[in-house]
């Protein structure tokens, strides 16, 4: 029996990825047209405001750095539905949403932020353009370009939920295989603990990972910033070391956290815990210096777009948190074991199903095991 059991398993271990179907075909397709597209845009815009405003001084020294954390914004968003769809992870997915919200916020943002960026220029500093801002200004023209940028993703952002609604129908099959039918949860899983609970757990595991890699992107998203805009322009050395110190503390606590977390050390996920509550700590100061009258002068030039991305890197971290609460309450319930196989190693049957279950199939209405 035993013998038969690692047979099978090594023979699922060989199966590869099932190939994509149409419907995440579709959403990366999207994903790759709209960071394309807005990348385009951004660069040009990019090109006008250094051509034409070579020495920015002032406010306007901001502009590049938020069109560069845009740009960051846009290949993260790529690469986070990639990865989403790698490992069938439909909270990622969800999660992305909301992420597409928040850099769709920061791309309205965008447009008041340039003209105070411009308005303050003497008309002479704007080169070809004999006004900085009004009619046939440089502002209009980027103007006319940055309105662009929230209309492409709230375009995108509509299919993204539609389309989501059906990878959650699709991924549901996968999971229930390698969770709520595996023997190792079976095996491993305590006496008290119903097989309903199964799928929780994998789906608890599952977004503490996704918020990690979101926690990641926001919190060197405002790091950067900080550094480029406040830190390095002050005299102010003890700002400029926390900054370069939470940098690389903050990469170090999501990698090891999302370490840890697949393996079940206790002890190095207690320590993590308490990385993340520093991290947070170090933000709520951040967020609370800008109002300061001590320290708020530094973001004289700056205060939206940080207050902007602390307040979203205290929200995932605080969300965070709780999450990997829940998931050190979950360890050595037998999802470790379960997790060490292969997200690709599903049956030919349920890749079969995968592809029945495509855009231009109607879901059937016993669609099978799904995890609300």
């Amino acid at each position: 029996m035993d013998q038969r059991y690692h047979r099978e398993q090594e023979g699922e271990s060989r199966n590869t990825r099932a190939p994509p179907t149409t419907t995440e075909k579709v959403y990366m397709g999207i994903a790759l047209a709209q960071a394309i597209i807005e990348v385009a845009i951004v660069f040009t815009v990019f090109g006008l405001a250094v051509a034409n405003v070579p020495v920015p001084v002032g406010k306007a020294k901001t502009v590049p750095v938020y069109l560069a954390i845009f740009i960051m914004g846009q290949l993260f968003c790529v690469l986070y539905i990639w990865d989403a769809l790698r490992h069938r992870n439909v909270v990622q997915l969800f999660l992305q949403l909301w992420f597409q919200l928040s850099i769709l916020t920061y791309a309205i943002l965008q447009i008041p932020q340039s003209y105070n960026a411009l308005d303050e220029l003497d008309d002479e500093r704007c080169g070809a353009f004999a006004r900085c801002e009004g009619p046939g200004s440089l502002f209009n023209v980027l103007r006319s370009l940055l309105i662009v940028t929230p209309i492409i993703m709230g375009l995108a952002g509509i299919a993204f939920i539609f389309l989501a609604r059906r990878i959650y129908i699709q991924f549901g099959w996968a999971e229930f295989h390698l969770v709520s039918a595996s023997p190792e949860m079976r095996l491993y899983s305590p006496p008290n603990i119903r097989p309903a609970q199964d799928p929780w757990m994998h789906r608890q595991y599952q977004t503490f990972v996704s918020l990690l890699k979101m926690q990641l992107f926001f919190s060197t998203a405002f790091c950067l910033a900080f550094l480029v805009l406040v830190a390095i322009g002050t005299s102010q050395t003890t700002e400029l070391v926390l900054a370069s110190v939470a940098l690389p503390l903050n990469i170090v606590v999501v990698i090891l956290a999302a370490f840890v977390v697949r393996r079940e050390i206790k002890w190095l996920m207690g320590l993590v815990l308490v990385l993340m509550l520093v991290c947070l700590a170090y933000f709520i100061y951040k967020l609370a210096s800008m109002f300061l009258p001590a320290t708020g002068f530094l973001y004289i030039n700056t205060k939206i777009t940080m207050a902007l991305f602390s307040a979203f890197a205290i929200i995932m971290l605080v969300v965070t948190l709780v999450f990997g609460f829940i998931c050190i309450s979950n360890f050595d319930k037998g999802l470790a074991v379960a997790l060490q196989k292969k997200t690709s190693a599903l049956p030919e049957k349920v890749q079969a199903q995968e592809q029945r279950m495509d855009l231009l199939e109607t879901p059937p209405s016993d669609s099978g095991p799904q995890i609300a």
